[in-house]
């Protein structure tokens, strides 16, 4: 619930130093760029110690620096660089938090559960981040600008001591410490050498770039809209969440009814018609119909991926083919919203959500061929396979 308060606080902060398209879209690149950096490294360690302890640092580390940016706001010491500092170290906390939580999921349930167990933790975690956070983020941030940050602090640190309480979760395998690097390779190799997810990992790098260059600006967009200011970003961001939540609950379901391969591409389709979509609308009302179908959307095709990843990858390299997975995908976020920045300022927020709504569907016919049910199913069956010989 504290990170979404901060979900919806951080972006109306920036606007309220300056809404020069560049400075705004660059604080999305600022805290994109760990992914970028920190990744790989983080997904040796991970298959290296302790679960449990990196993600209490990780929460611990975010807590403390969501509090010293409470201070800085409420003293009124706090700067366009400060700010962007702070979301490069919390960006940092974060990847290493999201890589060592994805990894814990296989080890409390089997494959055959991990649809529907992906598919609930997501609803719970949608509901509090996205559904309740953003609107409260909102309505503190109108009250006084510090307040969503200090609350968001007492967020992670609350799931500090909550994640406390869980048994300690060893990694399976470690090699000598001086050949981490080794670690990291074996797991690009991995993911390389796998045809069906390096695909997937190439498809989600595509559409994150154009989803990072369209929400970057959209803070922008939404509250030029007539009727929406800080109240109103927060209770647009709380409809996309309904339909994050809807979605993540249903994926289990959709995903056996059409197969994980048409749900994962089907969604690049649909976020395709969405950016065309916000291109022309100018009600809230119908913008909110659109967040509520982007949510949507990204729910069903975020549980199927993530699951489809946890089946197909061995426990001993699901930290480094995980971190390799999300270095892929992550190289594209910030130069995504670097990209938005500057076709924002050049030819307008409407024309970049155009432009990236006619890419997404190119994107997708490009794929075809490759994520599709029968590619998934070759690839379940050599995992089966695999298996029966061990």
């Amino acid at each position: 619930m504290g990170d979404g308060i901060g979900k919806a606080a951080l972006p109306l902060l920036v606007v309220s130093i300056s809404r020069d398209p560049i400075v705004v879209a660059s604080l999305l690149t600022f805290a994109s760029l760990p992914r970028l950096v920190f990744t790989l490294p983080f997904g040796a360690l991970i298959d290296r110690l302790d679960r449990r302890t990196l993600l209490i640092v990780a929460h611990t580390v975010r807590g403390v620096l969501l509090g010293l940016l409470a201070l800085a706001v409420f003293t009124g010491h706090l700067t366009v660089t400060l700010l962007y500092g702070l979301a490069f170290v919390l960006g940092t906390a974060e990847t290493l938090a999201d890589g060592t939580a994805e990894t814990l999921v296989p080890v409390l349930v089997e494959n055959e559960h991990l649809e529907d167990a992906n598919g609930a933790l997501y609803a719970t975690s949608v509901t509090s981040n996205e559904f309740v956070g953003p609107p409260v983020g909102g309505l503190l941030f109108a009250a006084f600008p510090s307040l969503p940050f200090l609350v968001n602090a007492l967020g992670f640190l609350g799931s500090t001591a909550l994640i406390s309480t869980l048994p300690s979760q060893p990694a399976r395998h470690a090699l000598p410490r001086e050949l981490w690097w080794r670690e990291v390779v074996d797991g690009l190799k991995w993911l390389w050498s796998h045809t069906l997810l390096r695909s997937v990992a190439l498809l989600m790098a595509l559409t994150t770039l154009l989803d990072a260059a369209v929400f970057a600006l959209f803070v922008l967009f939404a509250t030029a809209l007539p009727g929406v200011g800080s109240v109103g970003y927060g209770l647009l961001l709380t409809v996309g969440a309904v339909g994050h939540i809807l979605g993540s609950l249903l994926s289990p379901y959709v995903s056996r009814r059409f197969g994980a391969g048409r749900t994962v591409l089907g969604s690049v389709f649909v976020l395709g018609l969405i950016y065309l979509g916000l291109s022309w609308v100018h009600a809230p009302l119908l913008l909110a119909a659109l967040l509520m179908l982007d949510g949507l959307n990204l729910g069903l095709s975020g549980v199927v991926r993530v699951s489809l990843r946890q089946q197909l990858v061995p426990p001993d390299l699901r930290g480094r083919v995980g971190g390799a997975y999300r270095f892929v995908v992550s190289c594209a976020a910030p130069l995504g919203a670097f990209l938005g920045g500057m076709v924002g300022q050049t030819l307008g927020l409407r024309e970049t959500f155009a432009i990236a709504g006619g890419l997404a569907l190119v994107v997708a016919v490009l794929f075809v061929g490759r994520v599709n049910n029968r590619a998934i199913a070759r690839a379940e069956q050599q995992v089966g396979a695999q298996t029966a010989q061990s």
